[in-house]
């Protein structure tokens, strides 16, 4: 049965005393300042906050849940002073890899807040290479911790002294997985060849300077 019309009128949302709206076919009563769901059992609205259901809280789970299912690109380093360090590059995110400080009570992955610092000109070449490469992109979104549309997250820090400070970057969306080099002294190669960037494929080995990470899956 539905809910009777004059009843919605003086109906209010039991947590902010604002307005309600019917939703899901007269199913539920929405209160769109609290974001809260009231469910309607035959034509007895239940307006209790603790049996509402919370829609913030659900899109929360969500988010997170969609976070947790992005897919991942597997890279791991077989050769130099970090040989076996495995790590992961999420869909619609970015990482720099760079030599490690010189500072020993620094870890040698750092939180996005810690990452290695880029000058303007390395990020007009980093933002250049994305919309070039990457301008038909459409899934990734903007983040205030990003560059373009891809969000950067913790940096790879190497210890081996013959890779620049910021020496490459490696990218991941819809387009593919790309490696772009950040003007290093020694160069990055793919495959033994040496490239400015290019898009990888599984099986590629990267290397820079002693160091050799292959595109693990």
């Amino acid at each position: 049965m539905a809910l009777n019309e004059q009843i919605l009128e003086i109906l209010v949302c039991p947590q902010c005393k604002g307005g309600l709206s019917l939703i899901e076919g007269g199913q539920s009563l929405l209160c769109s300042r609290c974001e809260l769901k009231y469910q309607i059992h035959g034509d007895v609205p239940v307006m209790v906050v603790s049996e509402a259901v919370d829609l913030k809280k659900e899109a929360s789970i969500s988010d997170k849940e969609g976070v947790a299912n992005l897919p991942k690109a597997v890279f791991k380093v077989v050769d130099g002073a970090n040989r076996g360090m495995v790590f992961q590059l999420e869909m619609g995110t970015c990482k720099a890899i760079g030599r490690a400080s010189s500072d020993t009570n620094k870890t040698m992955m750092f939180n996005v807040d810690l990452n290695l610092s880029l000058d303007e000109s390395t990020k007009n070449l980093v933002l250049k290479y994305i919309s070039k490469q990457f301008r038909k992109s459409s899934k990734a979104s903007h983040s205030k911790d990003g560059l373009g549309f891809f969000r950067r997250t913790s940096d790879i820090v190497l210890d081996d002294p013959a890779i620049s400070r910021l020496h490459a970057m490696l990218f991941y969306d819809e387009m593919g997985i790309g490696i772009l080099d950040l003007v290093s002294k020694n160069g990055t190669f793919v495959n033994g060849e040496e490239v400015e960037s290019r898009l990888l494929k599984k099986g590629d080995i990267i290397e820079l300077g002693d160091t050799k990470i292959i595109f693990y899956e």
